[in-house]
């Protein structure tokens, strides 16, 4: 059973603690992450879809904010509405979040985020959907980064495979980075603390001409093993590192994921 003691949450301002208190209350938090449980626990009345062209989300309030309504795209798929309710409770239960009206483009909901309201509605949103001490408890397990982990996760948290791959890698303790591309152009790229040397692709560029995750087929493309310097830039941190292991998941219109290891 989930349950919220609201007094305890009150005066923490930071997403990452306001979720950290949240697991701390509910030691045996089901998964996935029942959100609209806990949006209920929060003072949430009403938890609605909306079918609008444009449309992404919103959040309606009290000028106490005791009481609130969260609405979503009925037009987006299951997981990014999970999120969007996330990103809603977020505006709703931090504390200098004080407006009693939030309506939320799709540009706001997810990584890209302008402005710092909207930026920390989305760390709230990722950090209750997939609880740092939940994935780090299962990470634990794994014996190195793989993308077939990045799915499992994805299903067991119900979250979409984009915001669980960026996820994935910023609670990895093994040096990882990862690349998001459409057409074999790269939208953009993570690494983790870990993973030294700096990336040489940058949003706009084409995928490396050698590179596997511009030819391999099917879903999860095989480990391959690159010259280092088709992925990372020239410095003092290249020069140990001769190779990198590349794995490459093609999604459906032109997306891909493409996993990095350091050798």
């Amino acid at each position: 059973m989930v349950t919220l003691d609201l007094v305890e949450l009150a005066d923490l301002v930071h997403p990452e603690r306001l979720v950290d208190a949240i697991v701390q209350q509910n030691p045996d938090l089901p998964l996935p992450v029942p959100i609209e449980t806990i949006a209920k626990l929060a003072g949430i009345t009403r938890i609605n879809s909306f079918a609008s062209e444009g449309f992404a989300g919103a959040l309606v309030t009290n000028a106490e904010k005791s009481d609130g309504a969260i609405f979503y795209s009925s037009r987006d798929p299951r997981p990014r509405q999970r999120f969007t309710i996330g990103h809603e409770l977020g505006h709703f239960l931090l504390p200098w979040h004080r407006q009693s009206r939030f309506n939320c483009k799709a540009q706001d909901i997810g990584f890209g985020a302008k402005s710092e309201w909207e930026t920390e509605a989305n760390r709230f949103s990722a950090e209750l959907l997939m609880p740092r001490s939940l994935v780090m408890k299962l990470l634990q397990s794994h014996s190195g980064p793989d993308i077939g982990q990045v799915i499992s996760l994805a299903n067991k948290f119900e979250t979409s495979v984009e915001m669980t791959a960026r996820r994935y890698i910023e609670l990895n303790e093994h040096p990882c980075a990862i690349v998001f591309s459409k057409d074999n152009i790269v939208r953009y790229s993570v690494r983790n603390e870990f993973f030294k040397a700096s990336l040489c692709v940058r949003k706009g560029d084409g995928l490396p001409r050698l590179s596997d995750s511009r030819r391999a087929k099917g879903e999860i493309a095989e480990w391959s093993t690159i010259d280092a310097h088709w992925w990372l830039r020239p410095g003092h941190n290249l020069d140990a590192i001769a190779s990198v292991r590349e794995q490459t998941l093609h999604q459906e219109n032109g997306f891909k994921i493409t996993l990095l290891r350091r050798e």
